[in-house]
């Protein structure tokens, strides 16, 4: 099923209970029952669904960065040398400081999110990618201060960005 089908499958209540879900992950399916209209049963097997479906990937729990020490979020853009795809997005998956990875497009190939407790363990951090080897060559931006992150997923649609204002 492609990405818009599956979006395009959700309704209002799917929508609602998703965002509910992605604000409080521990929301109890009686407190959302009681905001869509529909009985605990119901939502449960909503859920259910919607899990089945990939919709809902998982739960986590919301950790605050710094008091676990991880006082640097910098950011990595990473050109990566010719070779077979997928092999260096393998290696940054089994580095546990490694947050996030996303292809890009642009001069560089990839941009890796990562936390670091110091400037110093930092340094060590982008040596390790450099010494990986399709990696040929880094750009780090080092995040001064973060506003927000790790908002709830509310994409814009099509007729959002077309300016439809019942949209």
């Amino acid at each position: 099923m492609a990405r818009a089908e599956a979006r395009k499958e959700l309704n209002d209540t799917d929508r609602i209970i998703v965002a509910m879900l992605q604000e409080e992950g521990r929301a109890t399916f009686a407190q959302i029952a009681q905001r869509v209209g529909l009985s605990p049963a119901a939502v449960h097997e909503r859920v259910k669904k919607l899990e089945a479906r990939g919709v809902i990937t998982g739960y986590q729990a919301a950790v605050d960065p710094l008091k676990i020490g991880a006082e640097v979020t910098a950011f990595v853009l990473v050109s990566q040398a010719a070779g077979p795809r997928g092999d260096l997005e393998d290696e940054f998956s089994r580095m546990p400081w490694v947050e996030e990875c996303h292809h890009i497009a642009g001069e560089e190939s990839l941009l890796v999110k990562v936390r670091a407790e110091s400037t110093r363990v930092l340094e060590h951090m982008i040596w390790e990618i450099r010494a990986l080897p399709s990696v040929e060559r880094t750009k780090t931006i080092i995040a001064l201060a973060t506003m927000f992150e790790r908002r709830p997923v509310i994409p814009m649609t099509e007729s959002q960005a077309d300016g439809d204002p019942a949209a």
